[in-house]
């Protein structure tokens, strides 16, 4: 059992949840569907999309780290 009990509080504010709509769904469906129009390839298409998603994403934290 454990001795150190701890509770813990996650916020999710609205900013994220609006992050999360646009990014990754908005987002990766247009970078999904584009990439299966070049592709016509369901693993390729699936691939892109998330590469797409994931970059936009670490340039994203990137620029918030520079400036």
């Amino acid at each position: 059992m454990l001795h150190n009990q701890e509770f813990r509080i996650y916020l999710i504010t609205k900013g994220d949840i609006f992050r999360f709509v646009v990014l990754d769904i908005l987002i990766g469906s247009m970078t999904y569907s584009l990439a299966m129009r070049m592709f016509h390839n369901l693993i390729l298409a699936g691939a892109g999309g998330w590469a797409c998603t994931e970059g936009l994403k670490r340039i994203g934290k990137l620029k918030f780290l520079n400036g």
